[in-house]
């Protein structure tokens, strides 16, 4: 199952990084997580991982798997109900002075979760839609 999401951001991609790569500005717009850690602490880089803590589940991980500065992002996450690994990656592009991001997750449904596919992937799309609302926001104040 693939969800995906395209907006523009009114600010050039070394403005819009840093909401993307460094764990307290992640939680500023990913706004379902009680807050974000990045160990080694710092910037997300290569290799590293994100804790996220979740207000009624256990913390879950999601180590770096491919970063590229001021362009790309992507994260594989494990730790989730029923055992889901969703890979969620954040792609920045500039158009002049404004930036569009991608944002992507993925994830392959097993056993009984594929006759709940509707229901994921609605729940997951209203999530990007809502993170994208935040961060269009925070962007655009500066």
């Amino acid at each position: 199952m693939i969800v995906e999401r395209t907006l523009e951001l009114a600010a050039a991609p070394a403005a819009v990084w840093p909401w993307i790569s460094e764990p307290e500005r992640l939680a500023r717009w990913i706004n379902d997580a009680q807050r974000f850690e990045a160990r080694p602490e710092g910037p997300l880089a290569l290799g590293s991982t994100l804790v996220v803590h979740l207000p009624r589940n256990a913390p879950l991980e999601a180590r770096v798997e491919r970063l590229e500065a001021g362009r790309e992002l992507v994260l594989r996450a494990r730790g989730l109900p029923n055992d889901l690994e969703v890979v969620l990656s954040f792609g920045l592009q500039a158009e002049g002075a404004k930036t569009r991001l991608a944002l992507r997750a993925e994830t392959e449904l097993t056993g009984l979760m594929i006759f709940a596919e509707k229901l994921i992937a609605s729940k997951a799309q209203a999530k990007l839609a809502a993170w994208s609302e935040n961060l269009s926001r925070l962007v655009a104040a500066g």
